[in-house]
């Protein structure tokens, strides 16, 4: 399966030029001890610190664990974007969906999109002000578009880009 870069850090909001660039974390932390299921939220994508812009800062792009555990007794669980890519990186998260390890499902299907469908990252943050200036009328639920949406949605964005 191929692999897109860039994609955003959502953390600072600077490109991931490669998978070696990224890391994905999220937080741990339930209400049963020996409950697995819906114990982790705030899976993100973001830079790993050799490669963030701010490595000189403590946590860089990554979760701040001492505050999580601090306030919400939280840890941070994380991975190498490695992990996520590929055919085993989408069985991976699709396996987080299975056993309901997530919170929030919709955290875990976000993460799909942006690593393994073409065009999503680049598109995403654009549908709502290409759907608003009537690029293209949505026949789906919101972020779930196709590929020639998406591709209408990035033509839009540059040809904005390039009046601006």
């Amino acid at each position: 399966m191929e692999v897109n870069p860039p994609w955003t850090c959502d953390e600072c909001g600077k490109p991931i030029l490669s998978v070696d660039d990224g890391w994905v974390e999220w937080l741990h932390g339930r209400s049963e001890p020996d409950n697995i299921q819906r114990s982790a939220h705030h899976l993100r994508l973001v830079h790993h610190r050799h490669a963030s812009p701010n490595a000189d800062r403590k946590n860089a792009c990554y979760h701040d664990e001492d505050r999580w555990f601090a306030t919400k007794r939280y840890t941070v669980a994380d991975l190498p974007l490695s992990s996520f890519v590929g055919s085993d990186g989408l069985i991976t998260l699709l396996s987080f969906l299975y056993d309901k390890r997530f919170s929030e499902e919709s955290e875990v299907l976000e993460l799909i999109k942006r690593l393994h469908v073409p065009n999503y990252e680049a598109a995403r943050h654009y549908f709502e002000a290409a759907i608003a200036n009537g690029v293209f009328e949505p026949g789906s639920a919101p972020s779930y578009y196709d590929q020639e949406e998406m591709r209408a949605v990035l033509n839009w964005a540059q040809e904005q880009q390039e009046q601006a």
